[in-house]
């Protein structure tokens, strides 16, 4: 039973430590090996003939529960155990992915592992060799639903828990049956994760974070867009430093225009949560992965690349629609951080065809509440030989562009009347043909907007050189214009000489302006307008807001599983031990009947012999039993004595004492594992 014990727990430490992936850093994996250790030493506990085995393995859960408890009340938002207990899992899937190794994170994964584990080291006292083999199924699916199959995304682990499963199974059958190997038992399991393997679809898998709809938090940040102009007055003065690939350092993404400023989002979830934005992600993606050192840089907003995956800040929150990272606290001088992020590449030829979405999709991006007139006919003039949508933002970059010369002293702000002093004023006046990044890339999205473009715009950082180890000073500060593609994703544009847009290539912009030849677009002659009333965001709708009640039901899956699972495990080993009992003949099924007398409270002492057993039943089948199963024991040559008439007769006593037996008994008779470990 030792090898038995160690081979069982070795397998689920590897599946412990595979599910540790789920979380950040090493600390889970570790944790989740120990849980495995724990929980095998309990099993002597359970095996323990003083005190009965189900009342044993009751306070071993419980025990487990209040431990879990105890570790997550302190950052739930209630006290309530019952309600603790069942967050715990809405919470997992709503954190990061992969999950933060906080102590409240790691308690759905203890409590899976402990129970898992505590059932195989109670199961492998028997002869079944199936305990192990569904705990590994059970923790390995897991796994892949945590972590949306990307933790094994070549089947290396599998391929390494089946060779381990048949491993065991063939030097243990071969140390119990005296050198006898069923080595037809391995190809099973192969064949099975062979047809799974083909079954299993490797596109629009089932995603569990779908069932939860993320915690909302409604967040006052401030909109960074007026800090350009601070920031570009600390010219050398170190913000922040970057390690990793060279690509644009976004802050933030504003997508709401209320015709006198831009506005940040104001709703933000767990970063990794299932969330689908408003436009989904392009077709063509790369993937960014940098660390981040704050200097000088204040506020709440947290530097990052493209889209955010995953961040190794405690308490980062997102907006799903642009990626805008935020912190709870401020940033402070010192923080380290790691960022991963998904960044749109399409290439030329996708652009050149692509379309732009329309109707309730992109309403939020083409907004444009009270548009002057002059802006309006100023757009239509510039795009009237454009073609495609490319090439109306091609257009749009080169008029904002042409004439226009950034000025770090130019008046700040973005409403109609600063964009039309900025485009169309008369020399001399303040702002006129001048301005920040914030009136370039404000220009563009509006001008855009105003034939049909979906636009935002960016704040961040466009840092100089290519070095692993960049510094970003404040002159580093800008901000930027971007499109969306339908199928391509959101695209950067350049309406700022002297930056760079990261988006599409040069020849292609040179392409599309050479076709055009000239483009001309003059203002009219109506006056400037006057900036409209600042629009207060509206309250968040409804659906948006999270009550605890809403997610509750999808921890009562982890407690309403558990039993479920343990129920097919038990009834499955079971099974399994009938099986091996009906081909052990006459003596096999004399063994049943002894494992239904345990079942019915009424097992016999161990120095009893079988006639003796049967004499006191009281049952004509159980005597004719009994002298089958004595004549194949120690009959002349140890003739196994088989055929259909000795399992008859164990089904006839067993029926009948099972008829006999109170209720409750009887109601857990398929389930009652004490026959697993019952020695023969």
């Amino acid at each position: 039973m030792i090898a038995r014990s160690a081979w069982a727990a070795l397998v689920l430490v590897v599946a412990a430590i595979h599910l540790g992936s789920g979380w950040q850093g090493w600390l889970p994996a570790l944790v989740f090996s120990g849980t495995v250790v724990v929980a095998f030493a309990c099993g002597p506990l359970v095996r323990w003939r003083r005190v009965p085995a189900g009342l044993t393995l009751l306070c071993l859960v419980a025990f487990a529960l209040a431990g879990g408890y105890w570790v997550a009340r302190d950052t739930a938002e209630t006290t309530d155990p019952s309600t603790v207990l069942l967050d715990l899992v809405p919470r997992l899937l709503t954190a990061a992915r992969p999950a933060p190794a906080t102590p409240e994170l790691l308690v759905p994964g203890v409590l899976l592992v402990f129970g898992i584990a505590l059932a195989v080291a109670v199961s492998v006292t028997g002869r079944s060799l199936l305990g192990p083999a569904v705990g590994v199924v059970v923790l390995y699916t897991c796994t892949a639903l945590l972590t949306a199959g990307r933790a094994d995304r070549y089947g290396l682990v599998a391929l390494l828990l089946v060779a381990l499963l048949v491993l065991g199974w063939l030097l243990l059958d071969r140390l119990e049956t005296g050198g006898r190997v069923l080595t037809a038992l391995p190809f099973v399991p192969i064949a099975v994760v062979a047809l799974l393997a083909s079954a299993v679809p490797t596109s629009g898998a089932f995603e569990p974070r779908e069932l939860v709809e993320p915690p909302v938090t409604d967040l006052g940040v401030s909109n960074p867009l007026p800090q350009l102009a601070s920031w570009a007055n600390l010219g050398p003065v170190e913000l922040f430093r970057v390690r990793g690939p060279e690509r644009a350092i976004r802050l933030a993404a504003l997508s709401d225009y209320s015709g006198a400023a831009w506005r940040a989002a104001s709703l933000y979830g767990p970063i990794g949560a299932v969330a689908a934005p408003d436009l989904p992600p392009g077709g063509r993606t790369a993937e960014a992965d940098v660390e981040v050192t704050i200097g000088e840089l204040t506020g709440s907003w947290v530097p990052t690349v493209g889209r955010p995956t995953s961040v190794t800040l405690d308490g980062a929150m997102v907006d799903p629609d642009s990626g805008s990272l935020v912190l709870l606290d401020e940033l402070s001088p010192g923080l380290s951080y790691r960022v991963r992020g998904v960044v749109d590449v399409p290439e030329d030829g996708d652009l050149m065809r692509a379309g732009v979405p329309s109707g309730d999709r992109a309403r939020r991006y083409l907004a444009l509440p009270g548009l002057p007139f002059s802006l309006a006919e100023y757009a239509r003039q510039i795009v009237q030989n454009a073609r495609t949508p490319f090439e109306r933002a091609v257009a749009i970059e080169q008029v904002v562009k042409t004439g226009r010369v950034p000025d770090a002293g130019a008046p700040v702000g973005s409403s109609y009347a600063r964009l039309e002093r900025f485009l169309f004023g008369a020399q001399g006046e303040p702002g006129a043909g001048a301005g920040t990044a914030e009136q370039f890339a404000s220009a563009f999205a509006v001008l855009g907007r105003a034939v049909g473009l979906p636009t935002r715009v960016v704040v961040g950082f466009q840092p100089a050189g290519g070095d692993e180890e960049r510094v970003v000073r404040g002159s580093d500060a800008t901000a930027w214009p971007e499109v969306y593609f339908e199928g391509w994703g959101w695209v950067p544009f350049d309406p700022l000489a002297g930056t760079s847009s990261g988006g599409s290539s040069a020849a292609a912009k040179r392409e599309v302006l050479d076709r055009l030849a000239s483009i001309t677009a003059t203002p009219t002659t109506t006056a400037l307008s006057a900036p409209p009333p600042f629009v207060p965001p509206t309250a968040p709708p409804q659906a948006q807001a999270t009550t605890r009640e809403s997610r509750q039901w999808v921890g009562l899956l982890v407690p309403a599983g558990i039993p479920v699972l343990i129920s097919v495990m038990l009834v499955g080993l079971r099974t399994s031990r009938r099986v091996r009992l009906k081909r052990a003949g006459a003596p096999g099924a004399w063994d049943h009947v002894l494992d239904g007398l345990l079942l019915a409270g009424h097992s016999p002492p161990p120095d009893r012999t079988a006639p003796d057993i049967a004499r006191d039943m009281g049952s004509p089948p159980a005597l004719r039993l009994a002298e089958l199963a004595d004549y194949s024991a120690f009959g002349p040559g140890g003739r196994v004595v088989g055929g259909s008439e000795p399992w008859r007769l164990a089904r006839v006593v067993t029926s009948g004492l099972k008829r006999r037996t109170r209720w409750p008994r009887r109601l857990l008779w398929p389930l009652d594992p004490r026959p697993l470990w019952r020695r023969r």
